[in-house]
């Protein structure tokens, strides 16, 4: 071997040595940061092309995710209901002539969660405009069987926090605000009652009341009003980290079932870990617990290396697009601004639990996937947001 042959294959192994010692000082750094953060981490980074391990710290222990269960919500939405599915709002009454409608108008709700107070009022104006209503011989009926009309919470929600209210009949926006006081049949009536009174500002005489009832099933439908479709709902959802809409989708993933008349939050679990099971392989109660759709519970437990795993898997079935229901820096979400460098992810936040997940590319245009939770922190120097910018800083900096 030549002279300056010997002298390339040296530089080749220094540089190589010099590369691999700056790679474990900076690790080194890192796991500084992890051992000086005082809580419960756990970290699953992988290549998104190669599925290669990059860095992990914890990645198969549970974690309260809080929020992060967003995703799996993500994941059961898009394959049980579809980007296109809308939430209706049904309308029955068995006569009408010009002006009148001699009957009972039953209203029955499927848990939209996109009713502002503004739209209810615009629903009842498209309705007199539809049948030239002047005057109601009868009551308006509002059947709120589709969802389990006692479960307006979630299970293991905290009793004294706002809530977001959940239900047949949802007003966008609402939340329980006086804790033990039950909105079971309040909820529905709130929404009827601003449907009443377009009726009224309108001219529209009603000479029965409004109550809560069940649709006779020999009256036919008469309207149907459509939220606007899933796509559109679950990235609002991911992007502002929505709970009322997170939850209402969660509730409806067992109406797709034929043989599913109510949903009930047992039935609303089983959809959604059927859904993970035949997706992701994961057995509930044994590999992970999901009991809501929105994170609010401290009762779900899932580990950093499945969030990954759902995240690759939408990667897999729905390609680039699945970015569009991560937020990222440059537009207005959870994550806007928050990094020098584009991240697309979705966060979490508990009292005591935080996350972060989603996709980057690093410095040197690797493209990768990561899990960040930490649970168990406390005191003013443990920011768990500052611990995991610290976290993804590392990874665009190093790989």
């Amino acid at each position: 071997m030549s002279v300056r042959k010997i002298f390339i294959l040296i530089i080749i192994i220094i540089t190589g040595l010099f590369l691999l010692t700056g790679l474990g000082f900076s690790q080194e750094k890192i796991q500084q940061k992890i051992d000086e953060f005082n809580g419960f981490s756990g970290i699953m980074v992988k290549d998104l092309l190669t599925d290669e391990v990059l860095f992990s710290h914890n990645p198969d222990n549970l974690f309260t995710p809080a929020s992060l269960v967003k995703i799996f919500t993500l994941l059961a939405g898009l394959e049980n209901l579809g980007q296109e599915y809308q939430f209706p709002t049904v309308f029955y009454f068995s006569s009408s002539k010009p002006g009148y409608i001699n009957s009972d108008i039953y209203i029955k709700g499927f848990g939209d969660p996109t009713r502002s107070p503004e739209d209810i009022r615009a629903i009842a104006c498209d309705l007199i405009d539809q049948y030239s209503i002047k005057r109601v011989t009868g009551d308006i009926v509002l059947d709120d069987s589709a969802f389990s009309p006692g479960e307006f919470l979630g299970r293991g929600w905290m009793w004294d926090d706002e809530n977001p209210l959940i239900g047949s009949f949802i007003i966008k926006g609402e939340n329980a605000v006086e804790p033990r006081i039950s909105y079971y049949k309040q909820m529905s009536n709130g929404w009827g009652e601003i449907f009443c009174q377009e009726l009224y500002r309108q001219g529209v005489k009603i000479d029965g009341e409004l109550r809560i009832g069940k649709v006779d099933e020999n009256l036919s439908v008469k309207a149907m009003f459509y939220s606007e479709p899933l796509d559109e709902i679950l990235t609002h959802m991911m992007i502002m980290s929505d709970n009322q809409s997170a939850e209402a989708v969660f509730r409806s993933l067992a109406l797709v079932d034929d043989l599913v008349d109510i949903s009930t939050i047992n039935n609303s679990i089983t959809a959604m870990s059927d859904t993970i099971f035949d997706k992701l392989l994961l057995q509930w109660g044994e590999d992970y617990v999901i009991v809501d759709g929105c994170g609010l519970s401290e009762y779900n437990l899932v580990t950093p290396t499945q969030v990954v795993s759902a995240i690759s898997y939408l990667f897999d079935q729905y390609g680039t697009e699945i970015l569009q229901y991560f937020a990222n820096i440059n537009e207005r979400g959870t994550i806007r601004e928050r990094f020098p460098f584009q991240v697309w992810a979705k966060t979490g936040s508990l009292p005591s639990s935080s996350g972060l997940a989603g996709f980057m590319q690093t410095k040197n245009n690797r493209d990768i996937i990561f899990c960040l939770i930490a649970n168990n922190f406390s005191g003013e120097q443990n920011n768990p947001k500052e611990f995991e910018n610290n976290i993804i800083e590392y990874i665009y900096e190093n790989y």
